[in-house]
């Protein structure tokens, strides 16, 4: 009984499949952070596309989808008034910013908002005037951004990663940067230079089992024949010491 244990457990372990197996995927536009890069924002239709599955591989099981997202404005604001100033900076959503995929439900980051602003800054506090007439010291510089958004897509259709085509995700949005100058009496007159800019990414997981290595049959006698050596020695050892 002892010995067909050990030959039997030397062939199911020559013949044991791989466990789960996982790879990751990237794609991006544009630079995070940046106001200058991927600028088309209003409005803003930009196209990622992952790989299919490698089939070689194994048995896709699932996919995973998670998609980023940043808008960021940058600039300066200087007065040429006769009168002290101020300034709002506000970035509002004309349209909903959201990512489109045949692969999977609409994500949306933001629905779109003209009464709301995404984001803002202020040069001083509503009624407080702060920026001094024509003193480019006084020039309100303003970063303000909505920071990295982020999600799962819902959905996810295993079979659009195994046609062997690429797999497109759509980013679209219309961010306006608009800037809002008052001055305490009188016209106003200031210099207004910004820029607004935009990243997205998509990021996939492919859990798939991998195709299962096969043994043949030569490799597998030679493990049972190892099997077998091992045995009939140690039988052989047993009856030395059994005749002492």
């Amino acid at each position: 009984m002892k010995k067909q244990f050990i030959a039997a457990g030397i062939l199911a372990a020559a013949s044991m499949s791989a466990n789960a197996a996982i790879i990751t995927q990237e794609v991006s536009f544009g630079e995070q952070g940046s106001p200058f890069d991927i600028a088309e924002v209003s409005p803003l239709s930009q196209t990622l596309s992952l790989n299919a599955f490698d089939a070689s591989l194994g048995t896709l099981n699932a996919v995973s989808l998670m998609i980023f997202g940043q808008i960021d404005s940058e600039g300066t604001s200087t007065n040429g008034s006769d009168e002290p100033g101020r300034t709002d900076v506000e970035i509002f959503l004309g349209s909903n910013w959201q990512v489109e995929s045949d692969a999977a439900d609409t994500f949306t980051f933001e629905n779109a908002n003209f009464v709301n602003p995404l984001v803002s800054a202020q040069s001083s506090a509503p009624g407080t005037f702060t920026m001094l007439p024509n003193d480019p010291s006084q020039t309100f510089a303003f970063d303000v951004t909505t920071g990295e958004r982020s999600g799962m897509l819902d959905n996810v259709d295993i079979a659009a990663f195994l046609q062997g085509t690429p797999v497109d995700f759509v980013f679209t949005t219309d961010a306006r940067t608009n800037l809002f100058n008052q001055v305490q009496g009188g016209n106003g007159s200031f210099n207004n230079v910004f820029s607004t800019g935009t990243w997205g990414k998509v990021a996939a997981e492919f859990d798939y089992t991998p195709n299962a290595v096969s043994v043949s049959e030569p490799a597998a006698f030679s493990a049972f024949g190892a099997g077998l050596v091992f045995m009939f020695a140690n039988r052989r050892r047993s009856k030395k010491k059994a005749t002492v």
